[in-house]
C-alpha cells in the first residue's frame, strides 16, 4: 500500500503543476500588455515552488500535517485486524477491533470487509460516524450463496447481530445472516440459537440520526425481527436513509418502535423487498410513543403469508406513508387482511398495487389509503362545503343578520361589498372597534357527519393586523384547538386548519380579534384540501342543464295525543308533501312545524298536495294566507309556502 500511497501524492503534486502551467499561459494570453510580465512572473514563480519540491518519495508519516491534511483519508481494512472469512474462525472479535479503531480516529472511517464468511458470536456494534462495507452479497437475493465475492456477517447468538447505536452509521454491501449451521467452534451450537434480530438501530436517552443502510441482504432471523429502528427513554431514531435492503424469513420483517417518551420518525426506505416465509409481520409500526411520517417508496412486501399481517400499524400518534407499493400474499385466507390499520392510528397513507385479499381500515381516519382492487378500495370524502350561505349573500344590515351565520359579540361593525377572490363570493368587513376580547364567526347550525372523523375548514382573510383571525374548532379530545393566524401582511391569507374533530359536541368557527376582511369560507368533511370557492347552490348560486327535482314526502295528521290543529311535516325529506288524511279530509291545519326543532331553514319553499276535498288551511299569525282567507282543498289542489326560519310560514302561490 506504501507504493501506491507514494504514487497517489505524484499523481496529486503533478496535477497541480500542470494545472498551474496551464493556468500561467491562458493569463500570458489574456493579461493586459502593461501588466503582463509582472503577471506571468509571479505565475511562474509558483510553478517553480511546487516542481522543486523534493519530498515525493517520503512516507506518509513524514509529511508536515498541513500536506497530510491535504490528502484523502485511508480506509480502514478488517484484515489488518486478524479477520479471516472462513466461516469456521469467530472474527466478531476482529471485526469490532477495526470498528473500534475507525470510531476512535485512529484509521478512516469506513471499515472495508473482505470477501468471506464472518462467524461472530457476539454483536458487532458500529461506533458513530463509521460505515462497514463489504463486497456485496453474492449472486442471488433469495439465498445467501456465498459466492460472487460475497461479504456474509454469520450471527451465533441471542442477541441482535448488528447494533447501530449512533448517529451517521451504517451498512453497505455485505449480508447478515442467522447463522444455523454446525461449523468450526461452534458445532452442535449455533442450529438451536435463534438471535433476537438482524440489525438493530437504537436510540436510547438520545438522538441517533443519518443512519443508513444500503445493499445490505439481512436473512433468516426467524426468531425476532430483520430490521428494528426502536426508541426508548427519551430517545429518538431519525432522518435513517435505507436503500433497497433485502429482508427474507423473519418473524418480523421490519418493527419501527418508540416507548411513550421517545419518536421514530422521518426515516426513508426506498426500493427494497420482503419476502420468504415464517413471517408474522413484514412490517410492523407500533407506539405508544410518536411513530410517524416514516416513507416507503418502491417498496415490495411479497410473502406468501403473514400469521398477523403483511403491515401492521397500531397507535394513536404512528402512522405510514408508503408510496408505489407492492403487496402480495399467494398463500393468505381470502378472508384475512394483507394490511391492518389499528381504529387508534389515523392519517397513513398506502397506495400501489394489492394483489392478494384486501386492506383492514378506517377509511375516514385515513383517506390517505388509495389502493384499488377487487377485494379492497380505499375512501375519499366528498369536497362539499358544509357552510351553507359561504357567498354571504342576503345580508340584513339594520338586524346585523347574516343568513347561515352567527355573530357572537356583535359590537364590530360589518359591511359587505362585491365579490374579490372568487365569483359570487361577497366579502364581508369587519371593523373590530378595539373590542377587547375574541369574537366569533361561525354557523349557525351543528356541522356534524357521523361517517367522518376528521373535518377541513377555513377562509380566506385579508388584514394589516397581525393575529386578527384565526380558525378554532373543538377536538377530539375535548380541547379546543386554532389554526395559524393571519401575519398581518394587508394581503388576502387563506386561514385554516385540518383535524380530528369531537362528534360529541362539535363546534367550529372562526376567532376574530382585529380588522379584517373575509370571503369565501369552506369546511368539508374527511382529510381532504380546502376547496374555497366551492359552494352548495344554496351558497352562491347555480345554473342548471336538465330536470331538477326536489323530493317528496308524505304529511300525515298529528297522532291522537296532541292537537288536532299542529301538524308536524317530516324535516329534511323532501319540499312536496302529499297530505294523506288517512280516510278523513275534514281536517283543519293551523300551525306547521311549531317547535324549534322541527322548523325548516330560512328560504324553505314547501308544497302541499291534497288529493280530496275538505281540508281547510287556517290563516293565523302563523300562517299568513292571501288577503287573509283561508284555503279550502277540493280535488287535487295544492298550497305552496315559504318560511323565514321561524315558526310563521307565509303563502306563495294556491291552486283550489
Amino acid at each position: 500500500r506504501k507504493s501506491g500511497t507514494v504514487a497517489m501524492k505524484m499523481n496529486i503534486i503533478t496535477s497541480i503543476a500542470v494545472t498551474i502551467a496551464i493556468a500561467a499561459i491562458s493569463a500570458a494570453l489574456y493579461i493586459s500588455h502593461s501588466d503582463q510580465s509582472e503577471k506571468i512572473a509571479t505565475l511562474s514563480r509558483q510553478l517553480s515552488e511546487v516542481l522543486e519540491r523534493d519530498d515525493f518519495d517520503a512516507p506518509l508519516s513524514t509529511l508536515s500535517a498541513r500536506r497530510a491534511q491535504e490528502l484523502p483519508s485511508a480506509f480502514t481494512y478488517a484484515s489488518d485486524f486478524g479477520v479471516v472469512g472462513d466461516s469456521m474462525a469467530n472474527d466478531g472479535p476482529a471485526i469490532q477491533a477495526a470498528l473500534d479503531s475507525a470510531g476512535m480516529d485512529e484509521t478512516g472511517g469506513t471499515v472495508i470487509l473482505p470477501q468471506g464468511v464472518f462467524i461472530t458470536t457476539q454483536p458487532i456494534i458500529i461506533p458513530p460516524g463509521v460505515t462497514l462495507q463489504g463486497q456485496g452479497y453474492g449472486s442471488s437475493p433469495l439465498a445467501i450463496k456465498f459466492d460472487s465475492g460475497g461479504s456474509t456477517i454469520a450471527y451465533c447468538g441471542m442477541d441482535h447481530a448488528v447494533k447501530i447505536n449512533g448517529s451517521s452509521s451504517g451498512l453497505r454491501d455485505l449480508a447478515v445472516y442467522d447463522w444455523p449451521y454446525n461449523h468450526g467452534d461452534f458445532d452442535g451450537g449455533c442450529p438451536d440459537i435463534k438471535a433476537a434480530g438482524g440489525v438493530l438501530i437504537q436510540a436510547e436517552g438520545t438522538t441517533v440520526e443519518s443512519t443508513f443502510l444500503q445493499n445490505v441482504f439481512i436473512y433468516f432471523f426467524v426468531g425476532g425481527q430483520a430490521l428494528t429502528l426502536s426508541a426508548i427513554n427519551q430517545g429518538g431514531v431519525a432522518y435513517s436513509n435505507i436503500q433497497n435492503v433485502r429482508l427474507r424469513h423473519a418473524m418480523t420483517g421490519l418493527k419501527l418502535e418508540a416507548d411513550e417518551t421517545s419518536f421514530v420518525n422521518t426515516n426513508t426506505f426506498v426500493g427494497g423487498a420482503i419476502s420468504g416465509g415464517d413471517f408474522h409481520y413484514g412490517l410492523h409500526a407500533t407506539g405508544p410513543g410518536d411513530c410517524n411520517d416514516n416513507k416507503f417508496y418502491g417498496l415490495g412486501i411479497g410473502m406468501y403469508d403473514s400469521e398477523v399481517a403483511h403491515v401492521y400499524v397500531t397507535g394513536s400518534t404512528t402512522n405510514v406513508k408508503m408510496e408505489n407499493i407492492r403487496f402480495e400474499a399467494k398463500d393468505k385466507d381470502m378472508s384475512r387482511p394483507i394490511v391492518i390499520i389499528d381504529d387508534s392510528s389515523y392519517g397513513n397513507v398506502i397506495n400501489g398495487i394489492l394483489g392478494h385479499t384486501h386492506i383492514k381500515a378506517d377509511m375516514n381516519r385515513n383517506p390517505g389509503i388509495d389502493t384499488m382492487s377487487q377485494k379492497s378500495v380505499g375512501l375519499d370524502p366528498a369536497p362539499l362545503n358544509q357552510f351553507w350561505n359561504a357567498a354571504f349573500k342576503g345580508w340584513d344590515g339594520p338586524n346585523r343578520i347574516m343568513p347561515g351565520w352567527s355573530l357572537q359579540h356583535s359590537q364590530a361593525e360589518l359591511m359587505v361589498f362585491e365579490p374579490d377572490l372568487y365569483p359570487d363570493h361577497n366579502v364581508i368587513s369587519i371593523d373590530y372597534l378595539n373590542y377587547g376580547g375574541a369574537f366569533k364567526l361561525m354557523s349557525d347550525q351543528t356541522l356534524k357527519v357521523e361517517g367522518h372523523d376528521f373535518v377541513t375548514f377555513g377562509v380566506y382573510a385579508k388584514s394589516s393586523v397581525p393575529g386578527s383571525i384565526s380558525a378554532a374548532m373543538r377536538y377530539t379530545s375535548g380541547s379546543i384547538i386554532s389554526s395559524a393566524p393571519h401575519s398581518g401582511n394587508g394581503e388576502w391569507e387563506f386561514i385554516g386548519m385540518s383535524a380530528l374533530y369531537s362528534k360529541t359536541a362539535p363546534y367550529f368557527y372562526f376567532s376574530i380579534t382585529g380588522d379584517v376582511q373575509l370571503t369565501a369560507p369552506t369546511l368539508t368533511f374527511g382529510q381532504t384540501p380546502a376547496t374555497p370557492g366551492a359552494s352548495l347552490m344554496s351558497s352562491s348560486g347555480a345554473r342548471m342543464s336538465g330536470t331538477f327535482t326536489l323530493g317528496g314526502a308524505i304529511g300525515y295528521p298529528p297522532s291522537e295525543d296532541s292537537s288536532p290543529y299542529f301538524w308536524v311535516l317530516p324535516k329534511n325529506e323532501g319540499n312536496v308533501f302529499m297530505m294523506d288524511m288517512l280516510g278523513d279530509p275534514v281536517r283543519h291545519i293551523h300551525r306547521l312545524n311549531q317547535s324549534g326543532a322541527d322548523r325548516f331553514p330560512k328560504g324553505t319553499v314547501i308544497t302541499l298536495v291534497f288529493e280530496e276535498s275538505g281540508t281547510r288551511v287556517k290563516h293565523s299569525a302563523y300562517i299568513k294566507l292571501k288577503n287573509n282567507q283561508d284555503f279550502v282543498s277540493v280535488t287535487q289542489s295544492s298550497l305552496t309556502l315559504v318560511t323565514k326560519g321561524s315558526a310563521t310560514w307565509y303563502e306563495v302561490s294556491r291552486n283550489n
